[in-house]
């Protein structure tokens, strides 16, 4: 008998073993897209602050030297291209570079070590050292399961140089022996005379706006903190709202980058810019009274706040972190974030007690109209409160008791 209890008790503790590392492995493989989603969104973030965007009144536009009196300049075009399927992605920037008369694509791979973006190429090519009648072309070509990046120098519309390009554990290679391509897109060919792209870049370059748009999104749809936006109670929803309307004039803030309470609580004194709150649209609960907040603004939809719900703080939220018109944090951004403010000196205390939820689905008035609803029993009471000490006591005992004698039987002989 007291072998079949052991025997059951083992089985037990293997279970809770296996479901231990189960566990510790899911957590183990995280998915790392949205990290990279977010750090390839923050390179082209700084491509089209330093260049702007190339665009053209009508589809097929070309830019004439001569005539426009001035090189183009700004971003054509980006894709992220896996090389060879089921490898790493990396991310391919076509520009013009006004400067240096030159059409260019950055190519640049994730490090998932260091969890940022490197460059790992440059391909440049100065337009006006083409001789007269020559044309140079960048074009993305597809074979099988591989891509390539392709350059291509046509005179009198015949090819006299083709060049390719791929990309394998993180470094730019280019082939010795031309590589046999099914299908090819083309992406801008330019000559000493004018420049084309060979992608749509009117309407302001939609393209890449909604490219960037998606890079924002993955990084946003990465975040697996519970949203709890839909059921915030009116009277928090009310708080938090307050306090957004407040920090829209904030376009980079963090308390993070400030010493005392002082130069802190200046930084918060700012002058509104015109911006306006509109709408929350998540909430995410971090733990520790800290809340990832995202909301849109009458000028942009990608915005967010990280707030510290705390007695000590106006509206009862305390601003740890604001970015507008930017991209959202990722799933991995927000962990770290969230163990980097647990070591601030200038957070306030924390409110006691958790923040208070509706259930899924219900409402404030709902959840009003079923309180009042409950029938009303009235119970006398039996028990004494000087009575409920005593109880609890002897309870205790008598289970003591019965683990004694549970643990004398295990630990006796088989007879």
């Amino acid at each position: 008998m007291k072998s079949r209890i052991f025997r059951y008790i083992a089985f037990l503790c293997a279970v809770s073993a296996a479901l231990s590392c189960l566990t510790f492995g899911s957590a183990e493989t995280e998915d790392p897209a949205g990290k990279m989603a977010a750090m390839y969104a923050y390179t082209l973030n700084d491509y089209l602050f330093t260049y702007g965007s190339l665009y053209t009144e009508n589809p097929g536009d070309s830019f004439y030297y001569e005539e426009d009196g001035a090189y183009p300049n700004g971003v054509i075009y980006s894709e992220i291209v896996n090389f060879d399927a089921d490898k790493e992605p990396y991310l391919l920037i076509f520009l013009a570079d006004s400067e240096y008369s030159v059409g260019s694509c950055h190519i640049w791979k994730y490090d998932e070590q260091k969890e940022r973006s490197e460059r790992i190429a440059i391909l440049d090519v100065n337009y006006m050292k083409l001789a007269d009648g020559q044309v140079g072309s960048f074009s993305m070509g597809t074979s099988n399961n591989k891509r390539y990046l392709i350059y291509r120098v046509y005179e009198n519309d015949t090819p006299v140089i083709a060049n390719y390009y791929t990309a394998v554990d993180g470094d730019a290679f280019k082939y010795i022996v031309p590589p046999a391509v099914y299908s090819e897109i083309g992406v801008m060919d330019f000559s000493n005379r004018y420049f084309h792209s060979n992608v749509d870049i009117s309407g302001f370059n939609k393209s890449i706006s909604q490219f960037f748009d998606r890079l924002k999104n993955t990084a946003a749809d990465s975040v697996t903190y519970p949203d709890i936006a839909e059921r915030l109670q009116d009277e928090d929803e009310a708080h938090i709202e307050a306090v957004l309307k407040t920090v829209t004039g904030l376009n980079n803030f963090d308390i993070a980058d400030y010493k005392t309470m002082d130069a802190y609580r200046e930084a918060l004194s700012i002058k509104p810019n015109g911006d306006r709150f509109y709408l929350i649209s998540e909430v995410y609960d971090l733990g520790d009274e800290i809340y990832y907040v995202r909301f849109s603004t009458d000028r942009s939809y990608y915005n967010y706040a990280l707030l510290r719900r705390s007695d000590d703080a106006e509206n009862g939220y305390q601003i740890l972190k604001v970015r507008t018109d930017c991209i959202p944090l990722s799933d991995r951004e927000l962990k770290q974030i969230k163990t980097d403010y647990d070591r601030n000196t200038l957070l306030y205390k924390k409110t006691k007690g958790r923040l208070k939820l509706l259930k899924p689905g219900e409402t404030d008035n709902s959840g009003a109209e079923k309180e009042q609803k409950k029938p009303l029993i009235s119970v006398d009471k039996i028990l004494d409160r000087d009575a409920k000490l005593p109880i609890v006591c002897i309870g205790g005992g008598v289970a003591l008791a019965l683990l004694t004698i549970l643990w004398v039987y295990l630990f006796s002989d088989n007879d």
